[in-house]
């Protein structure tokens, strides 16, 4: 077709519709009005959220100080605390943005916590109010102690900001001044973060109104229930941000079959409350349980593995991996055995079980298999066939790990540690304050099995062979029982007494455990750091040289107690008083600690004195043996034969042990006193 053919048919069709146009418009007006606005510079740029975090000495004024960046070091950072020492600090939370935002400020944990958190007390300050001394603090707010605040992985402060707003927070730190010589060289057993939270607020407008922002969040929680998805709950976290899951019911977690890294979460940490759930690892079980990313809390949860590796006669593949880099675990069950990949792992009241592999009858596994990395035991419980081995294996290094409280029971084929490497040289291990119960002897200290060039430093540790029964005591009407029990005539001989919380008397009378020689305690009690707080006793209207007072009244023979707490104890009688222990004859008493004790010892007859009295003990005879007890912030008042810890010692040995404000008088004129500020008042033989 032609040019002109196109052009000719284009003519006719644009005259045609013409027509249409005009016979549509017939009878009315036709006519175009035009105009334009154009708006020019239209700009979608997103806000700027930016939230920063300084810190100055809390003894300064905060409108005149010089600010320290929050994200460049720490912001409490001592290593001098010692009671009474209390550290103040302004923290300047800032918006360096555009857009408003809200905030929180929380102080959490980054390990384990020991037991020197518990006398170190968290206060807010008014920022214009000068802390020139430490008397400024007595009417200030207090929060709690470190450890009720970490504990509670919640917020410690909370506000809103506009763009270029700023507010100041100042807290203090305080060692309580009744905090003994038990705390002495001691940290908090891990380092702690302050860490800011910020996110949008409820401000700036659109069309509708300031409600956009409303559901920002600091952070991710989910709750999980029954056969949730945890790994799908943990890939849907908030990025950089906390991550907290807690469990309304048992989950699974599906392993994968590759070692090494596991980055399965955008968030910056991860803290998993089971909520007394289970978490059940399926699959091919070499995938570690664990994210390499993110700092990973698991608390209050059973860890079962029922997954099947390719090849379970290896061991590595046979234990269930433990792979964040960091792994913090608290009152965690493992049902089955676990090897540590953790860059750093700590472990709290934790148990564990070394078994047959569920998938061999011909391997036997240990409860932990530390491959790699520092990690620290702490009152963790260890049965079954094989406790702990530490060995580093494939290019993984052990490096520092620490066995501290911990009770190796019924280890029936290996002892409690075993230590195998040629390459161990490097390791720095440490056990301590354990014990070790009816286990099988290893060639090291009766419960370590090889050690191949890494000699193990041990402290404290006790070895129990035959032992028939292990008492738990958790509250006060199992410490009650306790004392009923022996008073009512089993003198508990081979058995194993714990502590397994600390217990608050209530200041309800006490009788003394064993209060005769005719009923007296021959087992074995271990605090295991717990404290009994408010003992009460009265024991004034009982006569008799042998009627004794204490927690415990009469102990006869080579007994043990250890690892216990006093505070706060009164205690009234006529011979033979303390808070922990009224008469002993070889008993052996270590790490045992008093601490505000009202000490009285007075014969209710006007003829005769009272005597024999001590904060730790009344009398010592035949050979017992007292290691790193103390006593603090104490009072005894006796008529004759007193000291700060011990009333009367016959041949008795005495190690590491100190007093701290502690003050002995006498409260009568009686021939031969022996009223004496030392550790022992009358030392005898």
């Amino acid at each position: 077709m032609t040019k002109t053919k196109i052009l000719k048919r284009a003519m006719l069709m644009s005259l045609f519709a013409l027509i249409i146009c005009v016979s549509m418009f017939v009878g009315s007006t036709f006519a175009w009005f035009t105009d334009s606005v154009t708006s020019v510079g239209n700009i979608i740029k997103s806000g700027k959220l930016d939230v920063t975090m300084e810190w100055a000495d809390g003894k300064t004024d905060p409108t005149n100080t010089t600010w320290k960046d929050a994200s460049k070091g720490a912001i409490f950072n001592s290593e001098l605390w010692e009671p009474g020492y209390v550290e103040v600090r302004h923290i300047k939370i800032a918006n360096a943005g555009t857009l408003a935002l809200k905030y929180q400020l929380n102080i959490l944990a980054n390990g384990a916590v020991s037991e020197l958190a518990d006398v170190i007390d968290v206060y807010y300050v008014d920022p214009a109010q000068a802390v020139e001394n430490r008397d400024a603090l007595a009417n200030v707010e207090k929060i709690g102690t470190l450890s009720e605040v970490l504990a509670k992985v919640s917020t410690t402060a909370a506000g809103e900001l506009k763009a270029g707003e700023n507010h100041t927070i100042t807290l203090a730190l305080k060692m309580q001044e009744t905090a003994g010589n038990e705390y002495q060289d001691k940290s908090i057993g891990s380092d702690f973060s302050v860490q800011l939270l910020a996110t949008q607020l409820t401000y700036e407008d659109d069309s509708f109104d300031n409600q956009y922002d409303a559901n920002a969040t600091l952070g991710t929680y989910i709750e999980l229930n029954e056969n949730g998805d945890l790994l799908a709950a943990m890939a849907s976290a908030q990025a950089d941000m906390p991550l907290t899951i807690k469990l309304n019911g048992n989950v699974e977690w599906p392993t994968e079959g590759h070692h090494g890294e596991n980055d399965i979460t955008p968030a910056s940490s991860i803290l998993i409350d089971g909520n007394g759930y289970t978490i059940t690892a399926t699959g091919s079980g070499v995938t570690p349980l664990g994210d390499t990313e993110a700092p990973m809390t698991l608390k209050n949860v059973k860890i079962v593995d029922n997954s099947v590796s390719y090849n379970e006669g290896a061991w590595e593949l046979s234990y269930l991996e433990m792979g964040s880099k960091v792994l913090n675990c608290v009152n965690v069950d493992f049902a089955d055995p676990i090897s540590i990949e953790s860059d750093v792992a700590t472990f709290t009241g934790c148990s564990f079980v070394g078994h047959y592999d569920k998938n061999s009858t011909s391997t036997t596994q240990y409860g932990v298999w530390v491959a790699n990395g520092d990690s620290t035991y702490t009152n963790c419980i260890f049965t079954g066939t094989r406790g702990m081995k530490i060995c580093d294996q494939y290019a993984a290094e052990v490096g520092t790990v620490v066995i501290d409280g911990c009770t190796f029971n019924g280890i029936s084929e290996k002892p409690g540690v075993a230590i195998d490497d040629e390459d161990t040289q490097d390791m720095n291990i440490t056990i301590k304050n354990s014990t070790f119960i009816n286990c099988k002897p290893g060639d090291q200290n009766l419960y370590v099995y090889e050690t191949d060039n890494t000699v193990p430093t041990v402290e404290n540790n006790t070895v129990l062979n035959n032992i028939s029964e292990i008492v738990e005591i958790a509250t006060k009407a199992d410490l009650f029982a306790f004392a009923q029990r022996i008073n009512g005539g089993d003198s508990m001989s081979k058995k194993l007494v714990v502590l397994t919380a600390d217990i608050d008397l209530e200041n309800e009378l006490w009788t003394p455990v064993g209060q005769t020689g005719a009923t007296e305690f021959k087992g074995i009690f271990d605090g295991q750091g717990h404290t009994i707080k408010n003992l009460n006793i009265d024991s004034s209207a009982q006569t008799g040289e042998h009627y004794s007072s204490g927690l415990f009244g009469w102990v006869e023979g080579k007994v043990t107690i250890k690892n216990v707490n006093i505070d706060g104890a009164t205690v009234m009688g006529n011979h033979n008083v303390a808070a922990l222990l009224g008469y002993t004859y070889s008993a052996q008493i270590s790490n045992c600690h008093v601490s505000n004790a009202t000490i009285v010892c007075n014969h209710a007859n006007d003829d005769a004195c009272g005597d024999k009295c001590g904060t730790i003990v009344g009398y010592a005879g035949n050979e017992s043996r007292f290691t790193n007890c103390s006593a603090s912030n104490s009072t005894v008042t006796a008529g004759r034969d007193a000291g700060q810890l011990i009333g009367c010692g016959y041949n008795v040995s005495v190690s590491d042990c100190a007093a701290t404000n502690v003050t002995v008088s006498d409260n009568t004129q009686c021939t031969g006193a022996n009223i004496n500020n030392a550790i022992i008042g009358r030392v005898m033989g």
